[in-house]
């Protein structure tokens, strides 16, 4: 079974993205940490108590990993954007199994930290996100008393993620097989793909990416 967990904004330097995000909102997201098996980092802000938005990029004081970045990140220019949406999974190896079923390669389980905190994350061998960009990825906390969100600065920022692909109906039986429960997730039958989040601000203002 999976659960939403996060949503990844991309950006070519951190400032570049707190900035973009803040100009957005009004809201400065607090800095996070260092991912050093992956050379990124990131500022995180809670958006409930077991969901967060994620700002990250290239960490250039950082070693080039030997292997590809997770997120595309190695590809990644342009101005922020929306990346990726994440999933908490309850058995990370067995929904990687269902989803490769279905013809989808979400990646292979891999171990990340920042800080004190360690946890699994699932990345392709060539560190791109399937369904041109669309398909969760995919994740699993350890057993924890309480969500790491619950330590974020909450402001009351709250998210949703819209969906516009041709593989709609790929992506909407994928969500299934894996058990999703009820995610604040639109998915819809496009020509084209286009990933959107709308932030839903603390006083009742929306901003869609």
């Amino acid at each position: 079974m999976i659960k939403f967990d996060h949503i990844a904004i991309g950006c070519e330097t951190l400032i570049q993205g707190s900035e973009y995000i803040e100009s957005e909102t009004g809201i400065l997201v607090p800095v996070g940490g260092e991912h050093p098996n992956m050379g990124t980092h990131n500022c995180v802000m809670a958006t409930g108590p077991d969901s967060f938005l994620e700002i990250i990029s290239i960490n250039p004081a950082a070693p080039k990993p030997a292997q590809p970045r997770w997120f595309g990140l190695d590809r990644f220019t342009g101005a922020p954007r929306p990346l990726a949406w994440v999933c908490n999974s309850t058995n990370l190896d067995a929904d990687l199994e269902i989803a490769s079923s279905l013809g989808i390669d979400l990646g292979q389980p891999t171990t990340q930290t920042r800080g004190d905190m360690t946890w699994r994350f699932a990345v392709r061998a060539d560190g791109t996100i399937p369904l041109a960009g669309v398909a969760p990825m995919l994740m699993q906390w350890p057993e924890m008393p309480a969500h790491p969100a619950s330590k974020m600065t909450d402001v009351g920022l709250r998210v949703e993620v819209s969906i516009n692909t041709p593989a709609a109906r790929q992506l909407t039986e994928l969500l299934a097989a894996l058990g999703a429960n009820v995610m604040p997730v639109t998915i819809t039958e496009a020509p084209e793909t286009q990933l959107n989040f709308t932030l839903n601000l603390p006083e009742n203002g929306q901003v869609v990416l």
